[in-house]
């Protein structure tokens, strides 16, 4: 078992390192493309594009009946044991995930044509932006069911490749179209190359390796497994519900305190996405796979914990300098007219580590094929968001919004492991444990001491540096011999693929 934890640990940083290597380029790009559109727009556009970003992933999310989910919940196992089903599988998910977002394009259309005020009377006056974005539905559900699918095939980089191609489309798309057209331009000039992208990988995709025969493609549909199917209906409430807890919340922003707040707390929650973008990449290309290959629910666990244990170690060391100088970093993403957003990132930022740690457990329960509570879970997480959010929103702004979202994910987090606890008799290893509540302790307070302005004074430098550093130094705390002897092993191998990198 020993050995087994110090492969793992060591496969995840692994991981981290290589499939964060090509998430870091992606993420460049897309905050290359945040940057533009601050600069573009202006707080209150970037505000409004947010919220009509929002109100397309519900349709997005709910058209694509949870196959992204499914591929990366069914598919992995089959790789090794069935080739043949694995393709004959992805072949059937494909066609449902082409067919059904077209019909979401066509009701989205359609009511804004006859009706647009039924998406609130904020968005009436942008019916023809509303229009142009509907038609992004198809690429957009298509593309992250590519990149699980791609995962499921057990190759992590050429998931994470396909992830970096699409958002360079994503950026050029949205700043050519905003520099020329404006908010609709946005949508516009990505429709066709984004649609065209996904098009081609996906037939790539479907084709097995060496060549075989495989059934037409509305047989391939029929015949998906009722698994599959019965995992998508019984999950398409929460497809639905999560996005639209997304949209209520920033809905509530841009209605009660105007745009231009919207723009800011956009700001400080596409902060708080670049700490996912990087943090987050191994969970659905590495750990949610690994957790689906089967095996005891105990070794499973030893999976999840050995990986947050890592996730919290890298967030502790890389985290902190960003809550320490928000302004500069709203200032260096956006610009100077979003600089009020500072005070929140680190709310924002909290929220998505919290879903992070959640998100490391959470998997064990669908692996473990308990998917009544994980809907029932989830949508409870989704309505508490609702409630806290239309409590907290007009008494604490834009920190409310931030509260209602951390509220569901601190539901999330402590119900899953109690199920795990009572339903499995799963517990959660102190020292994992202990160092997660360490790291969310750093966390609020780099983020309390980066609520005061940077001065960039060699004293308020100096001060921050140190309270950095003995942030970093608590970690030895949490730290076994176990720990140091894979550290030390992992750098020496990073070190020599470095130089032989170098060398050829």
């Amino acid at each position: 078992m020993a050995g087994l934890a110090r492969l793992q640990s060591t496969c995840v940083i692994k991981v981290l390192f290589t499939v964060g290597a090509i998430q870091l380029l992606q993420m460049a790009v897309l905050l290359l493309r945040t940057k533009g559109l601050a600069l573009l727009l202006g707080p209150e556009q970037l505000g409004v594009l947010a919220v009509i970003d929002k109100l397309v992933a519900v349709f997005v999310q709910t058209a694509s009946l949870s196959l992204p989910f499914a591929a990366i919940r069914f598919l992995p196992s089959l790789w090794d044991a069935d080739r043949r089903e694995f393709f004959t599988r992805l072949r059937g998910m494909s066609v449902v995930g082409v067919g059904l977002p077209g019909v979401a394009v066509a009701i989205g259309i359609g009511v804004t044509l006859i009706n647009p005020s039924a998406w609130g009377i904020e968005l009436a006056p942008y019916r023809p932006i509303l229009l142009v974005a509907f038609l992004t539905i198809p690429a957009q559900a298509l593309v992250p069911f590519i990149t699980n699918a791609t995962a499921s095939a057990l190759a992590p980089s050429r998931s994470m490749l396909f992830a970096l191609v699409h958002a360079a489309v994503f950026a050029v798309c949205g700043l050519l179209g905003a520099w020329a057209f404006g908010l609709r331009g946005i949508y516009a000039l990505y429709v066709v190359p984004a649609t065209a992208l996904a098009g081609v990988v996906l037939v790539r995709l479907n084709t097995p390796m060496p060549r075989s025969p495989m059934p037409p493609l509305l047989a391939s549909a029929r015949a998906l497994p009722r698994e599959i199917w019965r995992f998508g209906f019984a999950l398409l409430a929460l497809t639905f519900l999560a996005p639209y807890a997304a949209l209520f919340v920033h809905y509530r922003v841009l209605r009660d305190l105007g745009p231009q707040a919207s723009g800011w707390m956009q700001a400080a929650i596409g902060i708080s996405l670049a700490v996912r973008a990087v943090l987050g990449s191994a969970h659905p290309v590495f750990l949610t796979p690994n957790v689906n290959r089967g095996g005891p629910a105990e070794q499973r666990m030893q999976w999840a914990s050995d990986f947050q244990k890592t996730l919290c170690l890298l967030t502790a060391v890389v985290l902190p300098p960003l809550l320490l100088f928000p302004d500069i970093a709203v200032r260096l993403l956006y610009s100077a007219d979003f600089v009020p957003a500072a005070r929140f990132v680190f709310l924002f930022v909290l929220v998505e580590v919290v879903t992070l740690l959640a998100g490391a457990y959470q998997p064990l329960v669908l692996a473990l094929d308990r998917l009544g509570y994980h809907v029932a879970q989830n949508m409870t997480a989704q309505g508490i968001m609702i409630v806290v959010g239309a409590l907290a929103i007009p008494r604490f702004g834009i920190a409310g919004a931030a509260l209602a979202a951390l509220s569901s994910q601190v539901f999330l987090y402590i119900s899953t492991t109690v199920f795990l606890r009572r339903s499995f008799g799963l517990r959660l290893p102190p020292r994992p444990t202990a160092l997660s509540l360490y790291l969310v302790a750093i966390l609020i307070g780099a983020g309390l001491v980066g609520r005061t302005p940077a001065a960039l004074q060699a004293q308020d430098l100096g001060l921050r540096t140190a309270i950095y550093l003995a942030f970093v130094a608590g970690l030895a705390l949490f730290l076994t011999r176990a720990d140091y002897a894979r550290l030390r092993e992992l750098t020496r191998e990073l070190t020599g693929w470095k130089l032989g990198v170098t060398g050829g």
